[in-house]
């Protein structure tokens, strides 16, 4: 090879190298995709749990993982309402996970089969139609296909708690601009949930005594089906723990505002009791 072809191969390398090492501007770097937890849609998962469901509590950390980066956005309520079978049985149920409110809901959904959950309560064309979703692996789709919607209304939520007594203040108004529904018959429902539970679970080798379960849904506090609610009021409510078993110290107050003609959530809130009492 000729000296002055090696001294061209030379030079074009260099210039390669330093065009490759030149700091790119901030402005034309990558930014890794990261999701935005300030708009979008809340979301209200209600996962239908038992002691007895091998599957639920694989189900439960699926959709706790995939609601982590999604912040106070993604609020998740686990309601045991079966008292046989797979659900929960009293003799396997020391810290009161069953409860009668939560079998109501249960009841109205027509579920035959642990673990399931809705979205809002809204009809997923995965089911059929259907209001809730018994595969968990869609799970995590379902919740992003409802945080993608636009936000319509925004709840601010105050709670307290003095000697067992649970006080919520809460005021729903719509988000400028947005466009809601012409005619909707909003209703606020209020429900105490409580994390840190210690009690049984069963897995598919074995009966866990010690197993952590949180979310679960404890009592509502306004009815079953909450109360009727005029946009932009401040509703205030004080309501009763009524069993000994929930620690107010680990419970938190679900506010809901849905359409009470269609059953469709259009935003949830969760504050907890820990420090205002």
């Amino acid at each position: 090879m000729k000296l002055y072809t090696r001294y061209t191969i030379l030079s074009a390398l260099a210039l390669i190298l330093m065009v490759a090492c030149k700091p790119m501007p901030e402005s034309e770097r990558l930014i890794p995709n990261e999701i935005e937890t300030t708009k979008g849609r809340s979301v209200l998962i209600e996962d239908y749990s038992g002691v007895g469901c091998i599957n639920c509590p694989g189900a439960a950390k699926k959709i706790s993982k995939a609601a982590e980066s999604h912040g106070d956005k993604v609020v998740i309520v686990a309601l045991h309402g079966l008292n046989k079978g797979i659900g929960t049985r009293p003799e396997e149920d020391p810290k009161g996970l069953y409860c009668a409110e939560a079998a109501t809901y249960l009841e109205r959904l027509q579920l035959n089969s642990l673990p399931a959950a809705t979205f809002n309560r809204r009809s997923l064309a995965s089911n059929g139609g259907k209001a809730y979703s018994t595969s968990a692996a869609q799970w995590p789709a379902e919740m992003q296909a409802v945080r993608e919607l636009t936000q319509l209304y925004k709840i601010d939520l105050q709670v307290s708690e003095s000697n067992r007594k649970v006080t919520a203040q809460c005021t729903a108004t719509a988000i400028e601009g947005a466009e809601v529904a012409t005619d909707p018959e909003l209703y606020l429902q209020l429900w105490l949930i409580e994390d840190n539970i210690i009690a049984p679970q069963h897995f598919a080798s074995e009966l866990k005594e010690d197993y952590q379960h949180n979310h679960i849904f404890r009592q509502t506090l306004n009815g079953i089906d909450g109360e009727a609610y005029h946009l932009g009021k401040s509703y205030d409510k004080t309501s009763a723990i009524e069993r000994e078993v929930v620690n107010p110290d680990h419970c938190s107050v679900v506010a809901i505002l849905y359409d009470h003609k269609t059953g469709e959530v259009y935003e949830v809130a969760k504050a907890s009791l820990k420090g205002n009492n």
